[in-house]
């Protein structure tokens, strides 16, 4: 059996957005259960960096209910009505502005971390203005949509929307390639320690590598199709950043049960953890061992710190015989 007129014309761009809201409704579970995650795990975090996952949170549910607001209206409240099927309102077009306010959100903070750890603000600078150009230029394109409304005419748009789409994915890229590069040229030496420094490495490049794969698809599917599969992208990355956020933030406290593990058996192919810092200490005295970030862990500070008062493991602390050099992960 055919498609009806109207089946047509929602094939085209109403069944990709349909599965894209699905796809984005279900990873909206995974980020409130890894905010409650964090919230359990470090009630003494700063309250900034609280504040900062809640506003993530309320952005992430406000995003999905006009989501789910709009494919409503459009296959059940207006159904049968060609004209709903083929037009943009207000609540789809808030699709583009929130993908870019939360993309802009997720690129900052860890334009942040750069700049924790590697102290370069020619980077930070970079990062810092891709960053805002995608999200400029992802807010235009939500008022672009607003003003030309009919799905068959958004192909006008190209030249404020491509420039969202590849600064995001460029921005994307520099922030892995900033990391991992960072972490790589300042591995200890040592096996355990280095093991966990692999780990944040490879993490910190497949939340990269995620996020701009899904906006590399969004660019590809947008100029080789005149349908709208590039919705299905454009729905899904926004709760990839919000994801890939909470799950660095979570995985400080695997990171730091390793290191303190390690620490309390004094074992390091040899050496324990004591001799690590005062051997580092010697050797490498550019390391520091912290989690100034997100992401970082406290393995040899005092019982007491000020910034992250909870990844403070006591054992670790008594190998470590006090010692405050640190190590930005």
């Amino acid at each position: 059996m055919g498609l009806s007129e109207g089946g047509k014309v929602a094939e085209v761009l109403a069944g990709p957005s349909l599965i894209g809201i699905f796809l984005n409704v279900g990873l909206l579970g995974v980020m409130i259960t890894q905010v409650n995650q964090y919230y359990n795990a470090f009630p003494k975090d700063p309250l900034w960096m609280k504040l900062y996952v809640a506003t993530l949170l309320i952005s992430d549910c406000v995003n999905s209910a006009f989501n789910i607001a709009w494919v409503y209206n459009t296959l059940v409240n207006q159904f049968g009505n060609l004209d709903a099927l083929a037009g943009a309102d207000w609540l789809f077009s808030s699709e583009q502005s929130m993908a870019g306010i939360t993309s802009m959100m997720v690129q900052c903070f860890y334009a942040w971390r750069i700049q924790v750890l590697t102290k370069q603000w020619w980077l930070v600078v970079i990062v810092v203005l891709s960053s805002l150009v995608s999200g400029l230029c992802a807010i235009g394109t939500a008022i672009g949509v607003s003003i030309v409304k009919d799905f068959s005419k958004f192909q006008s748009l190209d030249v404020i929307a491509l420039p969202w789409l590849i600064s995001c994915t460029l921005c994307d890229v520099l922030i892995a390639l900033a990391l991992s590069l960072y972490l790589r040229k300042h591995r200890t030496g040592f096996a355990h320690t280095d093991t966990v420094v692999n780990k944040i490495i490879r993490s910190t490049v497949q939340n990269g590598m995620l996020t701009a794969s899904f906006t590399i698809a969004h660019i590809v599917s947008y100029l080789a199709s005149p349908t709208g599969i590039h919705m299905i992208f454009n729905y899904g990355v926004v709760k990839l950043y919000t994801n890939s956020v909470m799950s660095s933030l979570n995985s400080r406290r695997e990171w730091v049960n390793s290191l303190s593990q390690h620490s309390s058996s004094r074992k390091d192919d040899g050496a324990n953890m004591s001799n690590f810092v005062s051997t580092n200490r010697s050797m490498r005295p550019q390391v520091t061992i912290n989690v100034e970030t997100h992401e970082m862990v406290d393995i040899g500070t005092s019982k007491t710190d000020p910034e992250w008062p909870d990844m403070v493991s006591s054992d670790s602390g008594k190998s470590m015989h006090g010692a405050q050099e640190k190590y930005a992960v």
